[in-house]
Formats: structure tokens, C-alpha cells, sequence
């Protein structure tokens, strides 16, 4: 398969030749989403030269269709072979392809705006609302001496104000769930967490009707009550990555808090991170050599790049002697914090008015869970990994009263 591609202003046309199959449809799915990053929400694709059209090429089209729509752009095919006409119209998809797609298009701003810092531009929107009440429950370094019991089993039950993190698994009490808790996150509809049995495999639950998930935690950060500002963040020019601590210095420059909640879906540049590989009850030797490296999973380079990531945290800045459930993003700073972050496959996120409860839900509804990751600053003097990077992304800050 070939792919020609021309782009005028916020506008591209695709022309393809060749086969749309199993072994071609990615290229063309790489294609538009480089499209997407670049800001160009308005994709018109010419198949007149397609000579074969497979299920995997048309899951291709269908899924570009829905994301740009949920963005507010369009995916539009202006010309099509004799071949792709008749497999669309096999499927019953030949009339969405062929009708004009309605779309909402945001007027062009007339000079860009928000801030610039650190090469990055924010824009910031206020509600004036936004309050939040943190609690913490448990003891975090209980997990390095495995020493957990019943005792310290607390459930969570989620709910659209509601957001934490710790360590933790789903199921029905202490019992059922010792030999899987690991590092969670509830995040108002959906709660979601990495059994630390070997599975590698997150599992979570989404709200529905009157089911409402609830996860068992034996360490938690909870906040409940609503996100005050909502803070856009991405290049000012060139292709550029910023990291988490510098991001989080910027946020409280912008803000103006001494504490907050951060919840942010992000594309990631590399994530530095970890997670327990075996649950932390039971086991006094589970940080101790030489099982270390087997109970305890570290990222041994910058994971996840070019995924999307939702993360939640909290965040404090000039406490001399913050809590040990916080450690110091940088090595001399003084902010410190906590924060889990969910990694799934890309897709864009709309900048017009976006909305994390919609977003969340169309996560854990469509796409799946990679990996959960409480993520840190590697700042060892000769080998050290250095800090996650995000390149653009949405933030949600709740204050903390």
C-alpha cells in the first residue's frame, strides 16, 4: 500500500494505492493519528486505487470515523474503487462513508491563548467551584514488611466524585483479595487496579445503572468533591515533551494552591515507574534481595511512549516535612507527591469543553488497560532514568481545603 499525502491549512487528503489489509491498515491508522497530533482534525481519504479492502482495514476507517467525530473533526471518503464500495455496502457501511460527516467546527482563535512557560502553552479555565476533601487511610510503608492484615482492609466505594489511589484489587473482602492487591485507581466511574499475582493483566469495573465498583484498599489517597480549574497544556512550537515535575512547578505557579488533586489525561512521551509483582501480605522478605527483582517490577527504560495515559495524584509544594506518603518529585525541590497513572492506546482527546467523566467512561468502555504505574523520578547519578514526559494533554485540579 502507498499513502500520498498533501495538507492544506487544518485540512489533509490521503490518496492510497494498493491493498488495505492486515498488513497495510496500520500504516494508514499511524498515518492519521500523526495527522491528529499535528492538529489536523479534518482527514478526506482517496481509495479509487484500492484494489482490496479486509475487516481490519475497514476497523481502521470505522475507528478514525468515531475519533475524530468525538474531537470535533471528520474522516470523509471522497473516492472509492469498485472493490471498497462493495464491501462497504456488504457490511451496511457504505452510506456512513458516503454521506458528508457533521462535524462542530471551533472558530480559530485569533491569536493563541493562555501562557507560555517552559516551552509549553497552558490555558486555563476557572469554575470557581472546584473543592476538594482529602483523606488518607493506612500505612504505606506496611508494604515493604508485607504486614498487612484484615485489619487494614478498607472499601472504597467509587461514585462520579470520588477519585483515589493506593494499593488495592477488587473483589469481595480481605480473603478473596490478599494474594492480589497492587497499585490501584478510582476515578469516578471506573476504578481500575494491576493484581500483583504475576497476571500482568489490569482488571477494572465501570459504573452501570445502580452498580456503583468499589475496590478494597489496604493504602489509600482519597479526595472526593469537585475539580475547581481545568488546564490545557501542549507545545508552543516544535515537537517538544515536558516532565511530570516540571509540569506539576508550572500547575502550582498557575494556580496558585499550596495543595492540590491532579487529574490528567495525557499523550506520553516515556513513563518512569513501578508496581509490586507479588502482593504485599504475608511475605516479610518482599523487598529484600535476591527476590527483589521478581516482587517489584521498575520500568528499565522510558515506557509507553505515544500512548495515552489518565493519572491521578496529589501534589504538595514548601512543606519542609511533607508526609511519607509523598516523596519529593526532584532531587532538592520542595514539592512533593503521589501519583498512579493508567496507560491506554491512543487516541486524541477533544479540546473543546472536554470532559473527564466522558472521557473516562469511553476509555473503559472502548479501548482497554495496559498497565497501572505508580510513577517516580529516577534521579540515581549514573544510571538513573530521569522523569516521565508528557507531550500534550488536559488537567484537572481540585484545591485541597
Amino acid at each position: 500500500m502507498d499513502i500520498q499525502k498533501t495538507v492544506s491549512g487544518k485540512k489533509s487528503v490521503l490518496v492510497i494505492s494498493g491493498r488495505l489489509d492486515a498488513n497495510s491498515s496500520g500504516h494508514l491508522d499511524d498515518t492519521i493519528n500523526s495527522l491528529i497530533r499535528e492538529g489536523i482534525y479534518d482527514v478526506e481519504l482517496d481509495l479509487g486505487q484500492v484494489v482490496y479492502l479486509s475487516s481490519l482495514g475497514i476497523r481502521v476507517l470505522v475507528m478514525q470515523y468515531k475519533n475524530l467525530s468525538k474531537i470535533g473533526g471528520s474522516l470523509n471518503l471522497s473516492t472509492m474503487s469498485d472493490p471498497v464500495k462493495e464491501v462497504l455496502r456488504m457490511v451496511g457501511m457504505a452510506d456512513m462513508f458516503q454521506r458528508k460527516q457533521e462535524k462542530v467546527t471551533a472558530p480559530e482563535p485569533a491569536a493563541p491563548k493562555g501562557i507560555v512557560e517552559e516551552g509549553f502553552r497552558f490555558e486555563k479555565e476557572t469554575s470557581g467551584q472546584g473543592k476538594m476533601v482529602l483523606t488518607v487511610h493506612g500505612e504505606p510503608e506496611l508494604a515493604g514488611k508485607s504486614d498487612y492484615t484484615s485489619a487494614d482492609n478498607l472499601v472504597i466505594t467509587g461514585g462520579r466524585k470520588t477519585f483515589a489511589l493506593g494499593l488495592g484489587a477488587i473483589g469481595t473482602g480481605f480473603d478473596d483479595c490478599k494474594s492480589r492487591y497492587g497499585e490501584f485507581l478510582a476515578l469516578g466511574d471506573a476504578v481500575t487496579y494491576m493484581p500483583a499475582d504475576q497476571s500482568t493483566i489490569p482488571d477494572y469495573a465501570l459504573s452501570s445503572g445502580k452498580y456503583i465498583p468499589e475496590i478494597n484498599a489496604l493504602f489509600a489517597i482519597r479526595a472526593e468533591g469537585e475539580f475547581g480549574d481545568r488546564i490545557i497544556f501542549e507545545p508552543a512550537g516544535g515537537s517538544l515533551s515536558i516532565t511530570l515535575h516540571t509540569l506539576v512547578d508550572v500547575l502550582f505557579r498557575i494556580t496558585g494552591y499550596k495543595k492540590f488533586t491532579l487529574l490528567m489525561a495525557a499523550e506520553s512521551d516515556g513513563l518512569i515507574g513501578m508496581r509490586l509483582r507479588k502482593s504485599p501480605v504475608n511475605d516479610p522478605t518482599l523487598l529484600e534481595l535476591p527476590g527483589l527483582a521478581d516482587n517489584l517490577f521498575f520500568t528499565t527504560e522510558p515506557a509507553y511512549s505515544r500512548m495515552l495515559t489518565v493519572s491521578f495524584g496529589y501534589f504538595e509544594k514548601g512543606n519542609p516535612a511533607p508526609p511519607k506518603w509523598l516523596r519529593s518529585l526532584n532531587h532538592g525541590s520542595d514539592t512533593a507527591g503521589h501519583l498512579h497513572t493508567a496507560v491506554f492506546p491512543y487516541q486524541p482527546l477533544r479540546k473543546t469543553k472536554p470532559d473527564y467523566h466522558e472521557i473516562i467512561r469511553s476509555l473503559f468502555g472502548d479501548s482497554e488497560v495496559h498497565d497501572i504505574l505508580h510513577l517516580l523520578n529516577d534521579t540515581r547519578e549514573i544510571n538513573g532514568l530521569g522523569d516521565s514526559r508528557f507531550k500534550n494533554g488536559i488537567c484537572w485540579i481540585g484545591q485541597i481545603e
